[in-house]
Parts: structure tokens; C-alpha cells; sequence
């Protein structure tokens, strides 16, 4: 269609998906003037949604395997309540295409090694483009096989395990992986289980379309990696806490004094409302859904408080320190990618993991780490281990100090890592939990949750749409195995 004629429907459709939003929403003429800020919401939240809604089933179906259609009804619609009714989805071997009645178009194309990238448009020309990117995927090859893991690919050991901890695990799984509803929208959809102990795999369980080679969206346990990437740099010499972050956007304004110590521990002072992942208004899926260069929307973001006074959780800050990472790595994708297989994750045994680039080619590090669970398992042990592993130092040993220890702004969080003493552990569990359990955490309930002097680690990914129940079943299942050796 003509561009003119297009801009000329434009009104129209605005009315047609207003009106197929509110007859979605059950809502008569005389109640959508009385709830009209409820309405006028959902229609700003829809850019968010079918952004939302294309990059879901790219990352989760056509990256990793799975069936589109099978993430759209069980993962994607539940998300994006009412969008469903109204969505336009065309889906390919290579991309996913999302709108509304024609409307706040978002497409996701999927890259051999670097997974999904979202674009706001269904533009053959802007997809052209972004996939001319230079870039080359790492394929290393399968080491050790048949070596326990972490060194190897071997099985879990649950022979380690003691009685009491292989009844209790059993009897946790049994739950975590039953629903006890028809509902899709109050699921838990645990996908994967696995448990360390001291330092050795003893536990490993996945549903009936998940295996161990299947990589799943940590969400924001992404910020955490990229604070291992960081840490990376550190012990390289290209990062010291106590220096300016030295964002090229940031020279000669007020926020070029901002320390990597107060942006990792997410108290920079800038502007940001996080929102949780929610399809609404907030900074977080203006970013994430409708913006193609994710760090300078942010690195944009106005200077409210004195830095390292005002804890802010933000995955806006997160996709900053990446974004000052992949220009000390070089300054290309590659460069940064490069970096963080050469000398995090190849280190560790990790294959095939990625963090989810942007249009503008900077990898989202507050939100799109894609590794297997077995992977992200290995992350937690690193924490665990202190950053040495195999007898090799990964990290300085106060690096990983200053990522469990709590930040001068919020006691609950430290350096990209959450600790117990925050209020996402549900209270009554608090008292059965060691003062020193750190976690990385994502949307849906995604949990690394480690616990260094007690050599334990455990990883719980997922879909949750009730999200009380599966973090109760994770800080339950860890209290449990804690009271009992």
C-alpha cells in the first residue's frame, strides 16, 4: 500500500483498535467514559505488547526449537492480555511480525548465535539492515563429555544426595512441575530444576518440551551476568569500581562522573520507573519494545539524585554498563560477544550461550541472556567458588565481595546481585535462610539462588503467571534442603 494511503488509515484503525480494545475489555459506551484512564492506558501499553508479544515468540520458539504456537497460547497471550483479541501475527523460519490491527507494528528476526532482535517496524529495508550487521558465531566444541559437570557434560550424581535431600527434591519437583489449574494465566510453568552441592551436580530435572541443550530467557538474571562480565574486565585492568564509567555519551555532562560502583549497584541517580516487565507506560518497556537504540534512549536520561544515594532497580542501567563494556571490548557486537565467550563462558564450560543484541547491535544486558539452565547453574557456582574455577581466578576476589555485599543505598541488593535481607524473599522464609543467600533474579520467576557457605546452588526457570507460588516453591525447596544435610 502507498504510504500516503497508509498515513490516510491511520485515524481509522487508531478507532478500530480502540473500539476492539474496549469490546475486549467488556466495557459498555457509558462505562468507557467513566474508566477512560483505564482505557487510554491499554492503548499506550499496546506498543509494548506486540513488541512484547514478537520478541517472546522468536526467543522462545524460533531460537531455541520450539513450536511458535505452543509459546504464543501457553507463554505469549497470557502476557498480553487483551492484545490476543486483536493481534495481526505472521511468522516465519526467520522472524516474527506482531500489530494491532495494522498498528505499532514490531517485528523480531532471528540471527544464528545472537538469537532474537527486536525492530518497530515490519520494514523489509530496516530488517535488511540490521541483519547486514557483521557478525560471526561461536561454535566451540563439545569439551569432556562425559566429565561430571562442572568440568564436563556428565549426568547429575544424585547418588551425592542424601535421603532426606532426594525425598525433599522429589516432592518439591512434584509440585513445581504439576499445575494445579486449567487457567493458563495462574500457571507456574516450571520448565527446568537443578541443584549444586558442593560443587557438584546432583540434580536435574526439566518438562516435557524442555531438555538440558535448550537455552531459556534468564530475563533479568541478565543484569547479573553482565556484572560477571564486568568483573571480567576488572580483573583485566579495563574496570575499576571506584572510576567513572566513561560512557562515551556521557562526556562533558553532568552524569560523566557516575562510578561503575553506583551503576552496578543500581543507584546512579538517574531518572528511570522501572515498571517489573509490565505491558504498560513505564521506562522499561518504552525501552525494551519501541526503542532500536536502547543505550542512548537511556544513556539520555536526565541526572535526579546525587549518585550512589537512591537504590533504582533498572534494567535501563544494566543495558548502560553493557553498553560501556562493548565499547571497552572494541566497540562492535562482535567485539563484546567475542569478549564474554573468550573469557567468561568458554572458561566456564558454557556453549551456545548469548545475550540478545538490539537493532543497534549493543546486547541487552538487563534482560535477554539466553543459556541453558545448566549454564546459568555455572554462573551461580563461580559466585559460589568466590570467581575461581577449575584453580583459575575468573574474578578478583573483591569483586565478587562487592557483588554480595550490600550497596550504601539498599541493604537488599549489592553489586547487580539481590541478597536475602530483600523483601522479594518472602518473609517468613527470611529467618530460615542464611544471612549470606544472594540470587540473581528474572521476570516470571527465573532464579539463580546460591548460598556460599554452604556450597548449595539452585536454579528454577520458567513462565510464571502466578508468581507468589513459584517464588514460595524456590525459598521453600531451599530452606527445606538447608535444614536438612
Amino acid at each position: 500500500m502507498h504510504t500516503d494511503s497508509l498515513s490516510a488509515l491511520k485515524p481509522l484503525l487508531r478507532n478500530v483498535t480502540f473500539v476492539a480494545a474496549s469490546l475486549c475489555m467488556g466495557w459498555s459506551a457509558q462505562a468507557q467514559t467513566s474508566a477512560g484512564s483505564s482505557l487510554e492506558d491499554l492503548i499506550k501499553s499496546i506498543p509494548a505488547g506486540t513488541g512484547y508479544a514478537a520478541w517472546d515468540m522468536c526467543s522462545r520458539g524460533i531460537a531455541v526449537g520450539d513450536d511458535v504456537d505452543r509459546v504464543k497460547v501457553q507463554y505469549t497471550a497470557p502476557k498480553v492480555q487483551p492484545l490476543p483479541s486483536f493481534w495481526f501475527i505472521n511468522d516465519t523460519a526467520t522472524k516474527v511480525d506482531v500489530s494491532a490491527v495494522f498498528l505499532y507494528p514490531r517485528r523480531a528476526i532471528f540471527r544464528k548465535g545472537s538469537g532474537c532482535t527486536l525492530i518497530t517496524s515490519h520494514s523489509l529495508a530496516r530488517e535488511t539492515a540490521v541483519r547486514a550487521q557483521p557478525f560471526k558465531a561461536v561454535t566451540p566444541p563439545l569439551a569432556n563429555p562425559l566429565q561430571p559437570w562442572p568440568l564436563g557434560e556428565g549426568a547429575a550424581q544424585s547418588s551425592a544426595l542424601s535421603p532426606a535431600r532426594r525425598a525433599i527434591l522429589a516432592n518439591a519437583a512434584t509440585t513445581m512441575f504439576t499445575e494445579t489449574t486449567t487457567d493458563t494465566s495462574k500457571k507456574v510453568n516450571t520448565n527446568a530444576l537443578l541443584v549444586a552441592q558442593e560443587g557438584q551436580l546432583v540434580y536435574e530435572q526439566y518438562s516435557s518440551n524442555f531438555n538440558r541443550e535448550r537455552p531459556q530467557l534468564g530475563w533479568s538474571m541478565t543484569k547479573t551476568l553482565t556484572g560477571l562480565v564486568a568483573g571480567v574486565m576488572e580483573r583485566d585492568g579495563l574496570v575499576a569500581l571506584d572510576a567513572p564509567v566513561g560512557l562515551s555519551q556521557w562526556k562533558g555532562t553532568d552524569k560523566a562522573t557516575i562510578k561503575w560502583r553506583q551503576l552496578l549497584n543500581m543507584a546512579p541517580g538517574l531518572q528511570w520507573v522501572e515498571g517489573g516487565y509490565g505491558i504498560g507506560d513505564d521506562d522499561t518497556t518504552k525501552m525494551l519494545f519501541s526503542q532500536e537504540d536502547q543505550c542512548s534512549w537511556v544513556a539520555g536520561k536526565a541526572l535526579v539524585a546525587k549518585p550512589g544515594t537512591v537504590f533504582n532497580y533498572s534494567t535501563g542501567f544494566a543495558n548502560l554498563a553493557m553498553c560501556r563494556l562493548k565499547e571497552l571490548a572494541g566497540g562492535t557486537h562482535q567485539n563484546i560477544y567475542d569478549y564474554y565467550q573468550r573469557r567468561l563462558f568458554s572458561p566456564l564450560g558454557i556453549r551456545g550461550g548469548y545475550i540478545e543484541p538490539d537493532a543497534a547491535g549493543a546486547p541487552v544486558g538487563g534482560a535477554r541472556g539466553m543459556l541453558r539452565p545448566v549454564d546459568w547453574l555455572r554462573l551461580g557456582q563461580l559466585v559460589a567458588n568466590g570467581g575461581r574455577w577449575n584453580g583459575q581466578a575468573i574474578l578478583n576476589p573483591g569483586y565478587v565481595q562487592f557483588m554480595v555485599s550490600p550497596s550504601p543505598a539498599y541493604d537488599g541488593y549489592g553489586g547487580t546481585m539481590w541478597r536475602k535481607t530483600t523483601e522479594h524473599v518472602p518473609a517468613d522464609l527470611q529467618a530460615k535462610l542464611p544471612d549470606d543467600l544472594v540470587f540473581f533474579a528474572g521476570f516470571q520467576e527465573q532464579h539463580v539462588v546460591v548460598v556460599p557457605s554452604r556450597q548449595l546452588v539452585l536454579v528454577r526457570q520458567g513462565v510464571a503467571y502466578d508468581s507468589d507460588a513459584a517464588l514460595r516453591q524456590v525459598y521453600q525447596l531451599v530452606a527445606d534442603l538447608l535444614a536438612n544435610p
